[in-house]
């Protein structure tokens, strides 16, 4: 199985919005998003999920 590197930078390229999750790659249960903020982002936590940022 081969897999393609993602250029994090093109995928932000590709919308406008804010606030507004994009789902980038995924890998077996998992998701990757990307997401572009305005203003101050508040730290939080979802305790049913396993979350990077």
């Amino acid at each position: 199985m081969s897999y393609d590197a993602i250029n994090i930078k093109a995928k932000f390229g590709l919308f406008n919005e804010q606030w507004s999750p994009k789902v980038i790659a995924e890998m077996n249960d998992y998701q990757f998003k990307v997401v572009k903020v305005q203003g101050e982002f508040v730290w939080h936590e979802h305790k049913a999920t396993d979350e990077v940022l």
